[in-house]
């Protein structure tokens, strides 16, 4: 079976790991501090950087950090993993969605000016701010989405968990936020062995520092400043993430063939979805539209072919009784496209023979 992941199990990174930590600890150590450092040399952001236990912890405290009296609205998208929505929730805030554009599965920049401009006041004056989801390693026009923000005063929290490396304009996604996320889970590109994320900040730095260490700094454990969570990357992971970093680049870059090849050679049976230009995604995963009535006929033809094809977001956040919106919106775009995604192996492992295999097997399919 071609599969649309596959875990990494670097036995040399394990193996290190015993001299490593004989003159590091276990939690907060040197490592940490080190892996923050040179991600935001990778990225080349002015943003701070502060790993954490998640990805989902990483917008816990970006939301926590975010906090403003009266306003306790985000604006977002209804096709995303459930942290998304749940995470605001958790916190007692309330969602709007934004129908996705018609042409790919990202928040329409175009609904997202019309909502605001015909908002009832009463809804208008609580919104804080926009979680806008980077799906798959794509991403909107960051320009325009940050003018929007600033010309309706809205905070702007980007939830990159599936688009570490991605560049608008040749610059770092994280760069274009107030607070961006992003998450190590194993199937990420960029991953460890097991849980963990990090925080970017464009202010509000010192307050993150405390909010994920159970609101007291790291010189004296007696004081608590904030109210906040125990959410740190522990030494083991950092140490992980630490020696993958230095071939990140070479995975992106194989990466980016695997997902120019698959574009090219792929046919009328997948619909192939428009980005804009500017952005030089990751290519986190290879997915695209095809007619909703044969999908489930297509994820069985595939699966004959030994080839994992997933359906992901088959149901919209929105429709989720416990993340229901406090203002409805039409979300047309969005039900056709829980209805019509399919995402398919595109990971740096995949074989010539592998790619080939795929690109038959879907251009056979009738």
């Amino acid at each position: 079976m071609i599969n649309i992941f596959k875990q990494d199990n670097d036995k040399q990174i394990l193996n290190e790991v015993y001299d490593k930590f004989k003159k590091d600890t276990w939690v907060n150590g040197n490592i940490v501090s080190t892996l923050e450092k040179n991600i935001k040399r990778f990225l080349k952001t002015r943003h701070s950087v502060s790993t954490c236990n998640s990805g989902s912890d990483a917008l816990l405290l970006a939301l926590l950090a975010d906090r403003k009296k009266d306003k306790d609205i985000y604006i977002t998208t209804p096709i995303s993993y459930l942290a998304s929505s749940s995470i605001p929730k958790f916190l007692n805030l309330n969602l709007i969605y934004i129908d996705v554009e018609s042409n790919n599965y990202l928040m329409s920049l175009d609904e997202l000016e019309n909502f605001l401009k015909k908002c009832p006041y009463k809804i208008k004056k609580r919104i804080r701010g926009v979680i806008n989801v980077e799906l798959f390693g794509k991403t909107c026009n960051l320009d325009r989405l940050r003018k929007i923000s600033k010309k309706y005063r809205l905070s702007l929290i980007g939830d990159c968990a599936q688009s570490f490396g991605t560049l608008y304009k040749k610059k770092s996604t994280v760069s274009y936020y107030d607070y961006a996320i992003t998450s190590f889970y194993p199937t990420k590109i960029f991953s460890c062995y097991g849980d963990g994320g990090a925080i970017f900040a464009k202010k509000n730095f010192k307050k993150i520092s405390l909010l994920k260490n159970n609101g007291h700094t790291k010189f004296n454990k007696s004081i608590c400043k904030v109210i906040g969570i125990n959410s740190r990357l522990d030494s083991l992971q950092a140490h992980v993430l630490y020696k993958k970093l230095l071939r990140l680049k070479t995975i992106l870059g194989k990466k980016n063939l695997v997902s120019k090849f698959l574009y090219n050679n792929l046919n009328k049976n997948h619909k192939k979805l428009n980005f804009d230009k500017n952005v030089n995604s990751n290519n986190y995963i290879y997915s695209f539209y095809i007619v909703p009535k044969v999908r489930k006929k297509f994820l069985s033809f595939m699966n004959k072919n030994k080839i994992e094809c997933k359906t992901f977001y088959q149901k919209l956040l929105s429709s989720n009784k416990l993340l229901r919106p406090i203002y409805k919106t039409n979300l047309k775009n969005a039900e056709y496209c829980s209805k019509s995604l399919v995402s398919i192996p595109s990971h740096e492992n995949l074989t010539t023979s592998q790619l080939f295999k795929i690109t038959k097997s879907i251009n056979s399919f009738k």
